[in-house]
């Protein structure tokens, strides 16, 4: 009796290692590569990657590039080559050859690109709608701008501004719900718009808005990374408006911004884990977060909510209901 004792604890211990493995082997792991981690919308990824790992306890890996253009497939191969990792985002466009090179040399990698969708139908996407939430932004802009001079350091001309960094489809999505969004809120309003060609020069941001400012642009959407740095910082040298994209950024120029189109790459890569974690399995194709799931939204800053006067509120709500709800369709960049 004794000795079946004893071979019934060790059958159970061998039970239970078996259980603590097949758990460890189940722990989902997460690997993330860009260069921009430090910066704006890269900030939101790692927050909702490390949001992940506190709640789930997934394993997580991030690489950050650098500016190594020429390492770039090195360090794709050295993520892929083991498969240790069942799910690894991409973001940044510069990636892009080496992702889809790295797709073909690893099919059975699943690689997820941020912001974005491809040729390539082996990748996740995990794409946004910021036409919608840009919509948002161009009609409260048009909005106020049609106020005048009635609305503090609004001008008469009748006109709003835009700053890109490359001009590449998804910043043209932007533009294009910005310009959808002022002409469904104030057809008489015109949206001037120019590109910087770059994400990462600030100067070349403040001199484009600068300009757009003195042909009488009151307020001017920054979608530039980097280079819109210096969009905000215009708008506090001309004391007019600015809008921030990505993150809210209405503490970098107080008083000049007013508000943010945010792009919620925190609600977007943790709902990704979450599936996976969950047992919902991410396969190839593209998922779309967009004003209805909270991806995107535009959020007017605390210290110039009090000043926006009721009409205008009242019609930014009307719109945006109507995009809700499908009433009012708005159309990404062709």
């Amino acid at each position: 009796m004794f000795r079946n004792f004893v071979n019934g604890l060790m059958a159970g211990a061998a039970l239970l290692g078996s259980v603590t493995v097949a758990s460890a082997q189940d722990k989902v792991s997460v690997a993330a590569i860009s260069g921009y981690f430090a910066q704006g919308f890269g900030i939101s990824i790692v927050n909702g990657l490390n949001k992940a790992k506190d709640e789930f306890g997934i394993d997580l890996k991030l690489v950050d590039t650098g500016n190594r253009a020429l390492d770039y497939e090195e360090q794709f191969a050295n993520l892929a080559k083991d498969g240790q990792y069942d799910l690894i985002f991409v973001m940044g466009w510069e990636l892009v050859d080496a992702l889809q090179k790295a797709s073909a040399a690893y099919p059975n990698q699943r690689f997820i690109f941020i912001d974005g969708v491809l040729d390539s139908p082996n990748l996740i996407y995990a794409s946004f709608a910021e036409e919608q939430g840009s919509f948002i932004a161009g009609a409260t802009a048009a909005l106020i701008e049609a106020k005048g001079s009635d609305f503090e350091k609004v001008g008469d001309g009748k006109a709003i501004g835009f700053v890109g960094g490359r001009d590449i489809p998804v910043i043209r999505n932007f533009l294009g719900g910005y310009e959808q969004g002022a002409k469904a809120a104030a057809p008489d309003i015109k949206v001037n718009s120019v590109f910087a060609g770059t994400f990462d020069d600030p100067a070349k941001g403040s001199e484009l808005a600068m300009a757009l400012y003195g042909q009488g642009n009151d307020i001017v959407y920054n979608v530039a990374g980097p280079t819109g740095e210096g969009v905000m910082q215009a708008s506090a040298a001309a004391d007019k408006y600015s809008i921030g994209v990505d993150i809210d950024m209405c503490g970098t120029a107080p008083g000049n911004v007013l508000g943010s189109m945010l792009k919620r790459g925190d609600i977007a890569v943790y709902t990704l884990v979450k599936d996976e974690v969950e047992g919902r399995k991410i396969t190839p194709g593209t998922r779309t977060f967009d004003l209805a799931s909270g991806g995107v939204e535009f959020k007017v800053c605390d210290d110039i909510a009090p000043n926006i006067p009721d009409d205008v509120t009242a019609k930014v709500e009307e719109l945006k209901k109507g995009v809700l709800d499908g009433s009012i369709q708005v159309t990404k960049a062709k």
